[in-house]
């Protein structure tokens, strides 16, 4: 049985630990969930307190230093102002692996406050891993961090660095998602239809194409071409509106949120 710590206990840490419950007792196949125990952080006590009432594998311990002491692996999920504080009040020995979902601070900060050396591997959970349907980016590669994430959905190891830091900024385009739904509806509205008319239509169209990309395994630009008929009216859409010009914008605010994840802004 393995321990997971959690130091610091979010929304994002919530929705793994939720995950790596479901997808143990799933494995396990008895619906206990006995191959893995959790041991969250005394920070943000009313989330740590709900998921230990909840997950009968799942406590609240009496510190940070707690969690390291009694953690296999531990996941550190605080702001990225917050991790030096954190972890310059912990000891943590080399033979422990730190897996880190501290957003946009690189391996070479973690480490300068990390005296001993413990392995450190960095992650990038997505809400989705409440479901068991998120893809993690990681790196560097770790069987036992890959296994784990395996439980969530699986994962995408980076080669290097940089690229990590790629998958970093390509996840800064959700609520721009949401956003050209919302445009859509919008422009329904206008049409006179009522708000709740017009998201619920909207919802049950697009909530499909999630389906789509859950279930096969098809090249997305594959299925660009599987959704239109050429001279069609998806076509025309794609053409009219994702031209070249907002192609190109849409590539310079990736490149934008890029250079921020890694400090070159």
């Amino acid at each position: 049985m393995s321990t997971i710590g959690f130091i610091g206990v979010g929304e994002i840490a919530s929705a793994m630990v939720e995950g790596l419950s479901a997808g143990t007792a799933a494995e396990d196949g008895d619906g206990q969930g006995n191959r893995l125990r959790f041991v969250l952080s005394p920070r943000s006590a009313g989330r740590a307190r709900h998921l230990a009432d909840t997950i009968e594998a799942a406590e609240v311990a009496e510190s940070n230093q707690d969690v390291v002491d009694r953690s296999d692996l531990i996941v550190l999920a605080v702001l990225p102002q917050q991790a030096a504080d954190v972890l310059g009040s912990l000891d943590v020995p080399a033979e422990k692996t730190v897996v880190s979902a501290v957003a946009g601070m690189p391996t070479d900060e973690l480490s300068a406050l990390l005296a001993h050396g413990p392995a450190i591997v960095r992650i990038i959970p997505l809400p989705a891993v409440r479901e068991r349907k998120g893809v993690t980016a990681m790196f560097p590669a770790d069987r036992d961090v890959e296994a784990l994430l395996d439980l969530l959905g699986g994962s995408v190891t980076a080669d290097d660095e940089t690229k990590f830091s790629t998958l970093s900024a390509v996840t800064a385009t959700m609520s721009a998602h949401f956003a050209f739904l919302q445009t859509i509806t919008a422009w329904l509205v206008d049409q006179g239809w009522d708000q709740s008319d017009a998201d619920h239509f909207i919802r049950g169209q697009f909530v499909g194409l999630g389906t789509t990309l859950a279930e096969t395994t098809e090249p997305i630009a594959d299925l660009v071409a599987a959704h239109e008929t050429p001279g069609g009216l998806n076509e025309q859409v794609n053409r009219d509106w994702m031209d070249e010009t907002n192609r190109a914008n849409l590539a310079s605010a990736l490149d934008g949120v890029f250079a921020r994840v890694t400090g070159d802004a």
